[in-house]
């Protein structure tokens, strides 16, 4: 069988996951607390934390400032989400 690789969009967004649930994991933070600072309710965050994708610009900069994403984190992302030339 195949191997089907990740579109770079896809990457971006593992990556990102991955992100969030480590730095989550780490400082001990729990969806609700993420859910507060977000404004939104903790099943919606639960949603949005599995599907990075569905987070709007303005909740992602909550999120990623809330868990002190370091810049190269940030550009690893953002890296991953463009064109491998």
């Amino acid at each position: 069988m195949p191997v089907i690789k990740k579109s770079n969009e896809e990457r971006c967004f593992a990556l990102l996951k991955g992100n969030i649930f480590k730095r989550m994991e780490t400082e001990q933070i729990s969806d609700k607390q993420m859910a507060a600072v977000t404004g939104m309710h903790p099943g919606t965050f639960a949603q949005k934390k599995n599907h990075p994708d569905r987070f709007t610009y303005p909740e992602l900069l909550k999120v990623v400032r809330y868990l002190h994403f370091p810049d190269y984190e940030i550009l690893e992302i953002m890296h991953a989400g463009g064109d491998k030339s």
